[in-house]
This record gives structure tokens, C-alpha cells and sequence, in this order.
């Protein structure tokens, strides 16, 4: 199959991913931090060093800072419900997946309030957008750094220095940048970073990550056994523990670790140049079809990530993805792509789109055929 769904999950996977996987499994699959035994030590020293290498590669200091979650989804939930109570209020903006939307609506049961500042083509006009939506009970401003649906970027360096001024805490969601844009946590007002392993990060499916910035913890979503503090009733107040109740997704984390290995030993600038181009390839080729209706500026790596969002005149895009897949074995994604929001921004939301996304193993040749069969339908 040829494979343009790299927004939903990354595929296929290095051959380093799944090797590393299968050995967690093969040699290593005791519990980590629940056992003195010897393959129990090894796996949490496997462990430890997944979370070192996450880390590094957002520049984090303190790898306790680095919580293992399911995906990115739970680790926005982590923040978002554990920060927040009745009387504040939330900013999000309109580009939000439904990970950061349905979390905020669902606390308006509980008198949380939230905004939604509309993401601007200039960035300039983003930012003062988010200082009008500010108020003297904001208490968070969660945004995405960019859109899952168009590709767009948010200057979320600059909007989390300005929620700073105000004092208010900052959560981006990483899930469609982590591997692609580059993080600096230690030189960031960004207080949580959420990210998906299973992405640009291209660990397993089943792997995510909140990086902690800030001193300020939120309260905790899940209690269990953390492996720390056994006979003590309470939840345990530090970190990672705090939020890593249950057994780990061992293998699967163990895989993540190598897949940021991989994306290391690539480089995020090239796998960004490199998709950046297949992308504006598939924009340029789309624009001279008088039927393809596209809805974004030309993607250039400043101001996009590599999505291209798209539509057939006289086709619904349920049913350009069916034939992509029927006739021409190509992969795509259509529908909302679990994010009205960013949808509703783009006069999208009755009808959809299709989605094609590149990844550092897409050829020239996927790239032609996906031309192609665009052209033909």
C-alpha cells in the first residue's frame, strides 16, 4: 500500500522500531519497578534510558519531568482536568483537535469557562487575539503547535511568553510537530508539552509523553500502584509517579526511545525539508487540477507542517478516499479528522476533507502515483 495516513500514525515503522520492540518483549518483558529480580532491573534501566532520550530531545532537564502516558490525547487530559477548577477559565484556539475541545467543554459542568482565539494568517494578529481573549481567572491556555487538519502553524513560542506576562499557565499539544518542529523546553515559557510517540516521534502505536516544565503539578487523573511509596494510601506528589499509575506500555515506550533515536540520527530540519518539499510538489500538481480544491497558502516549513488537505469537486471525500484505496491502493484520510474546530475556521465542517500526509519514508514514486490517481479521479 501506498501510505499517506503519517497524521494518524506514522507507517511503516524503522526496522530499529521494531526490533527494539520485539527485544523488550523477547528478553526484557518483566515489569519495570515492580520486581528486584534481574530482568525487573534491567526493564526499568531500559525504561529510565527511554525516558533520558525523551528528554534530551525536547530539551528537558529533569527527566522525571517526563511522564509515559497511553498517547497524546491523555496527556492533554492530564493537564487540562488536573489544573483547572470551577471559576476558571481556559484559552484554546481554533485549530483545536478534539483531545483539547471535549475536555474543556466537558468542564463547563463544573462552571470552567473557555475561549477560543481564532488563529490568524498573520502572526501578529494571532497573538493579540490571544491577549483579547485573556481575563483575570484564566488560568490555562492549551493550543496546538500545529493544525492535524491543514498543517498550519501556531507561533506558540510567542503565545506562550505572552500567557506568561499575564501568569497564566501554558500547555502545547505536540501531537502533529513533535519530530518535525523543533523544542527547546529549556529555554521556553511552554509549562506542558504533550506529544504523540507513535507520529513524527515514530515509536508504537500506544506511546505518548508529558513533558512537565514548571514546578506546578496538576492534580492527578489516575491512582494506582506506582511501584514507589506502597504502603502509603495517597497518591504519590512527585513525579514521574504522580501520573504513571499501573504498568507501563513497556515495549511500546522501549520503541519510542528508538524511534527518537531514528529521528535523531536523520535530523528534524531534514525530515522537515524533505516532507516540506513532497508536500509542495503534491500542492503545485493539485493547483493545475481545475476540480481539486485545496484551502491553504503554498506549505512552506516557516509557516506549515506537512499536511495537505483537499477536496474533488462533485465527489464527497468519503468517497475520494474509498477509490484512492480501491482502485489505486493509495492511503489517505478523509472526514473531520476528529477536529471541528479547525474545520469550522475553514468553512469545512459540513463536508469534510482528504487528508495526505508524507513521512520520511515516502518516495517520488508515491508521490507520482498519488499525482496521478488524483488527476485521474
Amino acid at each position: 500500500m501506498i501510505y499517506f495516513d503519517n497524521g494518524a500514525t506514522t507507517f511503516p515503522k524503522p526496522r530499529s522500531v521494531i526490533g527494539k520492540t520485539m527485544d523488550a518483549l523477547r528478553y526484557f518483558g518483566a515489569n519495570p519497578g515492580r520486581g528486584g529480580h534481574r530482568m525487573a532491573m534491567k526493564a526499568s534501566e531500559m525504561l529510565y534510558e527511554a525516558r533520558e532520550k525523551t528528554a534530551r530531545f525536547f530539551s528537558l532537564s529533569d527527566p522525571s519531568g517526563v511522564v509515559f502516558t497511553l498517547n497524546c490525547t491523555t496527556a492533554l487530559n492530564i493537564v487540562i482536568k488536573g489544573l483547572v477548577k470551577s471559576g476558571d477559565h481556559i484559552i484554546i484556539s481554533s485549530l483545536e483537535h478534539n483531545a483539547v475541545l471535549r475536555p474543556v467543554e466537558k468542564l463547563k459542568k463544573i462552571g470552567v469557562s473557555y475561549s477560543i482565539a481564532k488563529v490568524c494568517d498573520n502572526d501578529d494578529d494571532t497573538l493579540a487575539v490571544f491577549r483579547d481573549c485573556v481575563r483575570e481567572n484564566t488560568r490555562l491556555a492549551v493550543f496546538t503547535c500545529a493544525s492535524n487538519v491543514f498543517g498550519t502553524r501556531l507561533p506558540f513560542g510567542r503565545i506562550a511568553a505572552l500567557c506568561h506576562q499575564y501568569g497564566i499557565k501554558t500547555c502545547v499539544d505536540a501531537a502533529q510537530g513533535a519530530g518535525l518542529i523543533p523544542f527547546d523546553l529549556s529555554d521556553s515559557s511552554v509549562d506542558y508539552l504533550c506529544v504523540a510517540g507513535h507520529k513524527g516521534l515514530y515509536g508504537p502505536m500506544g506511546t505518548g509523553a508529558l513533558l512537565v516544565n514548571c514546578d506546578t503539578l496538576p492534580d492527578s487523573l489516575v491512582e494506582g500502584g506506582t511501584g514507589s511509596n506502597s504502603a502509603d494510601y495517597s497518591q504519590p506528589d512527585f513525579l514521574p509517579d504522580r501520573f504513571e499509575s499501573g504498568t507501563a506500555n513497556f515495549a511500546g515506550i522501549v520503541g519510542l526511545g528508538e524511534g527518537i533515536d531514528f529521528v535523531n540520527r536523520m535530523g528534524t530540519k531534514y525530515i522537515l525539508e524533505k516532507e516540506i518539499k513532497e508536500a509542495q510538489r503534491i500542492y503545485d500538481s493539485f493547483s493545475q487540477m481545475k476540480n481539486v480544491i485545496l484551502y491553504t497558502d503554498f506549505p512552506t516549513s516557516s509557516r506549515f507542517t506537512p499536511v495537505i488537505s483537499f477536496n474533488i469537486r462533485g465527489r464527497n471525500c468519503e468517497e475520494v478516499a474509498e477509490l484512492l484505496s480501491e482502485r489505486y491502493n493509495i492511503a489517505v484520510r478523509s472526514g473531520l479528522h476528529c477536529a471541528p474546530l479547525a474545520h469550522k475556521s475553514m468553512g469545512t465542517l459540513d463536508i469534510g476533507t482528504v487528508r495526505a500526509v508524507p513521512s520520511a519514508f515516502t518516495t517520488k514514486n508515491d508521490i507520482n502515483s498519488l499525482i496521478y490517481a488524483v488527476n485521474n479521479l
